[in-house]
């Protein structure tokens, strides 16, 4: 089962204490902040930032680490217990440019999601 959001952090952190195993899917739509809060009408209550942590504690969920901080390799292994996606929507114009493709790519560095 997949839960997709489009990052109301709130409601993600309760579905990673709730139901740990649910794979979950962030709708992004842009790679940044600014274009995102031009698209989606709720984005200015929920920043990028804090979505992709919510998403990360969501895959390390059922990880344990001695000093509550996870490196790649703890990520990778992470993910091969349970999927999070981005799905990202690329609009005509502004989110389809090689830039946004780039900044799309530092957002995820060192996270094994899949981009969709």
């Amino acid at each position: 089962v997949t839960v997709s959001t489009v990052g109301v952090t709130p409601k993600m952190r309760k579905l990673t204490k709730d139901l740990p195993e649910v794979n979950l899917a962030l709708s992004l739509h842009a790679p940044n902040q600014p274009m995102r809060e031009a698209i989606v009408p709720t984005a200015k209550m929920y920043p990028i930032e804090d979505m992709v942590d919510a998403l990360d504690e969501h895959m390390l969920a059922l990880e344990t680490s001695r000093n509550g901080s996870y490196g790649v390799e703890e990520r990778k292994s992470a993910s091969k217990k349970k999927r999070a996606m981005i799905e990202y929507v690329m609009l005509e114009g502004d989110t389809s440019t090689f830039e946004c493709a780039h900044q799309l790519g530092r957002l995820t560095k060192n996270r094994n999601l899949v981009v969709n």
